[in-house]
């Protein structure tokens, strides 16, 4: 507690009396962070070498975005100060100032409203930070004697616990509690699993994704027929979930759609035009409890709300920050943290399991190469996959190489692209007909 007691004490008094006029502030907002961090992993089967030892930190760290009284702004990363200097702050402030910028509709800072109960802690992730981590190291042995023989792991666990802290000179002032929980474990780096939320997975969970992630790796170890030009693609969820922040996330920013710089326009949100297939919808949705990209309000003191981006495959609008909104003429709209709280759906989405049994000819493409480097506004893609799985009649029957070719935005519009749900996964399976050919 004591950065953002530092804080907000500088800044009220710059408010009301600062020691020099022209470090007058008109209006500031602070986020702030205080956690504590248990990790422990693996590198090529070892436990806790030099590489991955098991570690404990703690910390407090910020931002503060300032508005001052002759209209420009400031916007810094703080840390609670090493030095005990009692005018350390007020040299921080001087250089805040001295960075200062004119950005008119960067100057609201939102009125307090009523925020929502959204589950974001889980006490089992505190106890972990407090001491109890044998959970950890039992997790970390587990996938060391049950992993497949000849393969070589790698893998990590990190538990972390702590406080949010959002006060604004209008008035809000929020603190909360928040947990969140991240494994994820490798063979050979060629096939992996992963898990992360708010909470801790559960066994169940665990033993799903290691089988599945098994299963995989087995299936790596045959060759299996060629692709053809009729072969069906389905993307795994990771890749499902790559696919959305390479394609999706820029070209939503409301700040990219004012500028003229995303896939889709102003009016084109205006006019609700139809982009995607009538039974595709696109949310944000923060309020899901435990979630990784749950939360009460966003650090500019928007408080979590549900946003349709796309409704039955219309444009409905671009998640709008508070600036975007002053300049849009709307309120501010929810925003994503990357692709967590990110929630595309297909109004006939099935089991994984069922989706499976009816493909004859596809390919489960479980990673690929370059994505970064594909033009995220026209959409199209032409990527190595060279770790896929074969399917023919229901059934993986072993590995194979490939390339895709092809739009993101076009495989969402077609007729022939539908989901499949993970239950292990936030994101689903994305089953598409898009060039494929062997490599």
């Amino acid at each position: 507690m004591k950065l953002i007691a530092q804080l907000e004490d500088l800044l009220y008094q710059s408010q009301q009396a600062p020691k020099k006029e022209e470090q007058r502030l008109l209006a500031w907002r602070i986020v702030v962070h205080e956690s504590e961090v248990v990790a422990l992993g693996i590198k090529d089967n070892s436990p806790g070498s030099v590489y991955t030892p098991p570690s404990y930190r703690q910390g407090e760290s910020g931002d503060v975005f300032l508005v001052w009284a002759d209209g420009k702004c400031s916007q810094a990363m703080v840390q609670l100060p090493f030095s005990s200097d009692p005018e350390y702050w007020h040299k921080e402030l001087e250089q805040w100032r001295q960075a200062s910028y004119e950005d008119p509709d960067a100057v609201h800072i939102p009125s307090p409203e009523s925020l929502p109960l959204v589950a974001v802690e889980d006490r089992a992730i505190q106890a972990i930070t407090s001491g109890n981590d044998k959970i950890l190291f039992d997790q970390v042995n587990c996938w060391l004697s049950d992993k497949p023989l000849k393969a070589k792991m790698q893998g990590s666990i990190q538990a972390a616990w702590g406080y949010r802290h959002v006060r604004t000179s209008t008035g809000l002032a929020v603190t909360y509690q928040q947990s969140q929980f991240v494994s994820w474990f490798s063979f050979d780096s060629l096939i992996g699993g992963g898990f992360a939320k708010r909470r801790l997975i559960q066994p169940k969970e665990q033993e799903g994704l290691w089988s599945r992630t098994v299963n995989q790796y087995e299936w790596m170890q045959k060759e299996a027929s060629p692709v053809g030009s009729k072969t069906q693609v389905i993307l795994a969820p990771s890749i499902t979930e790559d696919m959305l922040r390479q394609f999706i996330l820029p070209n939503f920013s409301g700040d990219r759609v004012i500028e003229g710089q995303g896939a889709f326009s102003k009016e084109s949100f205006l006019d609700h035009m139809q982009v995607f297939h009538e039974q595709f919808s696109l949310i944000i949705d923060p309020l899901r409890p435990l979630e990784l990209g749950s939360y009460l309000v966003t650090p500019e003191g928007v408080p979590a709300n549900q946003t349709v981006l796309v409704q039955d495959g219309q444009l409905k609008t671009p998640f709008l920050r508070v600036k975007d909104a002053v300049r849009w003429g709307a309120k501010p709209t929810a925003v994503p943290q990357g692709t967590a709280g990110l929630y595309i759906k297909h109004q006939t989405e099935i089991p994984w399991v069922k989706a499976l049994q009816g493909v004859e000819d596809g390919v489960l493409i479980l990673s690929v190469l370059g994505l970064h480097t594909q033009d995220s506004v026209s959409g199209s893609y032409s990527l190595s996959a060279p770790h896929s799985l074969r399917i023919l009649k229901g059934q993986i029957v072993g590995k194979t190489d490939v390339k895709l070719t092809g739009n993101f935005f076009a495989d969402l519009a077609a007729t022939t692209t539908t989901t499949a749900q993970s239950d292990l996964d936030t994101h689903p399976y994305l089953l598409v007909r898009t060039g494929v050919q062997t490599l």
